[in-house]
């Protein structure tokens, strides 16, 4: 199967001021109206793929965090209009992390093994991370190194470092992954990913990352704990 050629954006692209890397950085260098009133050049395609993005990787910020179905539903809407779209080499990675670090909230929480259907998480990680609940690393070290790391974390409570370790893990994937996407929509799609994060860490302080911390670990919408926050 050929992908679709991506559209180019050189205008759009082009418009967009650099981004410092998210712990350097003092400001946003674009705020969120103008940068999403930029975003209208998208085309219709494209521009609704940045809303399945949004809604269950919190560019957003909304309000209420959707249940686990939900945002279960905007990544298998994904899958299924584009399977083979190149803009899966930057969201794979994060959904990854996501999943593995809901994975290991639950289980500091007691939670038991997932059920077989039981939307906590999204992406091909959840089954082996359902079969191997009880090891320390799921069986994933080897494959994510920072594993061990962030569950060392997550059962001390260092809130912020967690918080700086996964921008970290995010920033440099999308650096590495972007190289040569200039302008097509790839391109436009890792500077959504490092503005939210640079968008992010501007706004935390250790001790509004303690409560976000608390809040991720208890956080339930109709009974259930969000797959993402």
């Amino acid at each position: 199967m050929f992908e679709k050629p991506s559209h180019s954006y050189y205008t759009l692209v082009a418009s967009l001021p650099f981004l410092p890397r998210f712990d350097r950085a003092e400001r946003l260098p674009i705020n969120r109206v103008r940068l999403y009133d930029r975003l209208k050049m998208l085309q219709p395609e494209d521009a609704e793929i940045v809303k399945h993005v949004n809604a269950f990787l919190g560019f957003d910020h909304l309000p209420v965090i959707p249940s686990g179905p939900e945002i279960a539903g905007h990544y298998e809407t994904l899958k299924a209009s584009h399977p083979d779209a190149s803009f899966w080499r930057i969201l794979r990675f994060p959904i990854d992390l996501k999943t593995v670090l809901t994975g290991l909230r639950r289980r500091h929480l007691g939670h038991p093994r997932p059920g077989d259907g039981e939307p906590w998480g999204i992406g091909p990680l959840t089954g082996a991370i359902r079969r191997n609940w009880e090891r320390p690393d799921f069986g994933l070290a080897p494959v994510f190194p920072w594993l061990l790391p962030a569950r060392e974390q997550i059962e001390s409570g260092e809130a912020l470092a967690l918080q700086k370790m996964t921008f970290d893990l995010v920033w440099e994937h999308v650096d590495r992954v972007s190289q040569g996407m200039e302008f097509r929509f790839d391109a436009v799609l890792a500077y959504l990913f490092k503005w939210d994060l640079l968008e992010r860490w501007l706004s935390y302080n250790e001790e509004e990352a303690g409560v976000r911390f608390q809040e991720l670990l208890t956080e339930a919408l109709d009974g259930q704990e969000p797959i993402f926050a």
